[in-house]
């Protein structure tokens, strides 16, 4: 007879909760008293070895397997955290390794911590929701018996999860107890601050946002990752112009696009070209914009980015470019749900301007998806609107939709 260690009643609680039973039904299937079964995951009875073999027989496990050294795992562990946080995660280790990773553990004790690791890689990419949902509620319920510096790790995947589940004020709630409770590295904070200046952003705290992307800014350079570095400074312009600062935005997205030449990290090149575009499109330059856009077509295409040139074109009054970008756009891949009325929109917009029809196209888009649409097409959407009653001379709906517009 002997107690178990940690780890071994750690898999033992995993893989029951895993397997979706409570105590009771475990200790009934093993033919053990609640209570026995309770004190076993407790650690505060001795097990026989014929209770040893029976859960090693239920689960598949091998308490005994020495195949996995613990210290080789954690220290993959981290190497696979940091990867994922440095952008390089599956450049050199794809999801595929890390699911035959987990495989090849699940009857050793490395089990939980391999799929802390999965579940953490999961969160943070948003990807796998429904392994991402299940896993949430063990290791919620685990987390504690598993190492301070896995507990802090998850802590901040945790806010990853409770931000795309937009569950913005728990998260912002969650980084701050994070912040007064753990101790971590630079490489940590900055990818905390990064999730807390997007949920400021989302929860519309507009100064914090601007000071904990800057602090994010500052401790992603430290780190020197660069990847990061030109990420935070992408969500900073779309920030700042946002609220109006085109000029701003601009010059910001000029230079990241400068400093990701220099460093040779091209991952956000589209991006960066699109969002130039967009800019100059606000300050209604849209040979400007039209230009930023072919730039960003060498790298990509979707329905939005062929309607906005398709708009540009239109605005410069080249109607048979604008009609060769929306045909384009109809076989693109989609983006937002906005783009298939906007497109239709302008396709009426090009065979007779303000038309009823156009405006209803524009008004059944948002009945339909207002409150999910994406703030720029919605915003966009607005403006589309008040050109039409301004040039029906319809100032009270004009107004009505300069109003939403100042307000969103």
């Amino acid at each position: 007879m002997r107690n178990f260690n940690t780890d071994e009643r750690l898999l033992i609680i995993f893989k029951r909760k895993e397997s979706g039973l409570t105590v009771g039904q475990l200790a009934k299937e093993l033919m053990m008293s609640k209570s026995n079964m309770s004190r076993i995951e407790n650690g505060k009875i001795m097990v026989s070895e014929d209770n040893e073999e029976l859960l090693e027989k239920r689960f598949s496990i091998n308490f005994h397997n020495d195949n996995q050294d613990m210290k080789l795992i954690d220290r993959q562990f981290r190497k696979l955290i940091k990867m994922l946080l440095y952008y390089k995660l599956f450049d050199e280790f794809s999801y595929n390794q890390l699911d035959q990773l987990c495989a090849d553990a699940s009857k050793s004790i490395s089990y939980p911590v391999l799929m802390l690791l999965k579940f953490c890689i999961c969160s943070a990419k948003n990807i796998d929701r429904k392994f991402v949902d299940k896993y949430f509620k063990i290791f919620d319920s685990l987390i504690t018996m598993f190492s301070k510096d896995k507990q802090t790790i998850y802590a901040i995947c945790k806010v990853n999860y409770l931000y795309h589940n937009k569950e913005y004020k728990k998260a912002l709630q969650l980084c701050e107890y994070i912040e007064s409770t753990y101790n971590y590295e630079d490489y940590l904070e900055a990818y905390l601050l990064h999730l807390k200046a997007i949920t400021n952003i989302c929860l519309g705290n507009k100064n914090a946002a601007l000071t904990t992307l800057d602090s994010a800014i500052f401790f992603s350079n430290k780190t020197n990752n660069w990847i990061r570095l030109i990420a935070l400074n992408i969500t900073k312009a779309n920030f700042v112009r946002l609220n109006g600062q085109v000029h701003e935005a601009i010059l910001l997205d000029s230079n990241t696009l400068q400093y990701g030449e220099q460093m040779q990290v091209h991952i956000y090149d589209y991006i960066l070209y699109r969002n130039l575009a967009w800019s100059h499109y606000l300050l209604k330059n849209y040979d400007k914009a039209v230009e930023y856009y072919l730039l960003a077509e060498k790298y990509d295409s979707d329905d939005d980015l062929y309607f906005m040139s398709a708009l540009c074109s239109f605005k410069l009054g080249y109607r048979s470019r604008s009609r060769k970008y929306l045909v384009k756009a109809r076989t693109a891949k989609k983006t937002d749900i906005s783009f298939e009325y906007l497109i239709d929109w302008l396709e009426l917009m090009l065979n007779k301007k303000y038309s009823l029809k156009a405006e209803q196209k524009l008004l059944y888009c948002l009945k339909k998806h207002e409150t999910t649409m994406h703030v720029d097409s919605r915003n966009n959407i607005y403006k589309f609107l008040i050109e039409h009653y301004e040039y029906h001379q319809d100032s009270k709906n004009a107004d009505y939709y300069r109003k939403k517009l100042q307000n969103g």
